[in-house]
């Protein structure tokens, strides 16, 4: 965390879920306190967890969020899943089998949100990447104003591999590009989504990799390399939300 905000990193995306709030926080108020960082200098965003969609438990939760982090406010506070859990509910275990997921589901429920709303949507955060470019989805956000961020912008090695999908960081376009850029593959997959308009996210625990992911304002993607990676697709989504999937409104419905 000291190593992120000391090459410049500014934005961070916490959660209830990820259980270290505390921790961020015991940083950021740290360097915020003792006058090495504004708070407006910061954009830091949680979210509301499953089992605290209820009205009246939603200001609690968020307040518990604010002062884990240690800050006064947060730039935004997203809804973690759009189905909630029911007391009670058994987890179910996860697909396995790559089926494509459709993403219909989620246009739908963006519009009814869209629809019904007296404030709209101020972000919407999905997985995406060039193996999995979820760009219909992407596509509909914008057309309604609604800016995108997208996470497992590296992929998901482990998950990938267990179902026997090439990781975005082994793919050979990815190689290909990153040895012609002079890049790492992780810069080539991180520019690759700027250049899409996302904002992106990812993670690392190596100080010399937080670096490098930085170095990806100096260079562009040719219009013929960002055909090749849109073309690449192929996978299948690693957050399938199996936890959910009896829910009536679950979003990620098999298109077979």
């Amino acid at each position: 965390m000291n190593a992120a905000l000391e090459l410049g990193y500014r934005h961070y995306d916490c959660a209830h879920l990820y259980a270290n709030e505390t921790e961020i926080g015991d940083h950021l108020g740290a360097w915020i306190h003792s006058g090495r960082i504004a708070r407006e200098d910061l954009f830091i965003t949680s979210k509301l967890w499953n089992t605290f969609h209820r009205p009246e438990l939603v200001k609690t939760a968020c307040e518990a969020s604010i002062k884990q982090l240690q800050v006064e406010y947060l730039d935004l506070y997203l809804i973690h899943w759009p189905v909630p859990y029911q007391p009670g509910d058994v987890m179910v275990p996860k697909d396995a089998t790559g089926n494509t997921l459709f993403d219909k589901a989620m246009e739908d429920l963006l519009e009814r949100i869209l629809t019904n709303c007296h404030i709209p949507p101020a972000m919407l955060q999905i997985e995406t990447n060039a193996n999995f470019p979820n760009q219909p989805l992407i596509d509909f956000a914008h057309t309604r104003g609604i800016p995108v961020t997208g996470y497992f912008t590296l992929g998901c090695p482990y998950l990938h591999f267990k179902r026997g999908v090439i990781p975005l960081m082994e793919q050979s376009l990815i190689l290909e590009l990153a040895k012609r850029y002079g890049k790492t593959p992780a810069q080539i997959a991180l520019r690759h989504g700027l250049q899409r308009s996302l904002c992106v996210i990812f993670k690392s625990k190596t100080p010399t990799r937080l670096a490098e992911n930085l170095q990806v304002f100096d260079f562009e993607l040719s219009k013929e390399d960002m055909r090749r990676l849109e073309e690449l697709g192929g996978g299948s989504r690693v957050l399938k939300g199996a936890a959910m999937r009896r829910h009536p409104e679950f979003p990620f419905a098999d298109d077979d």
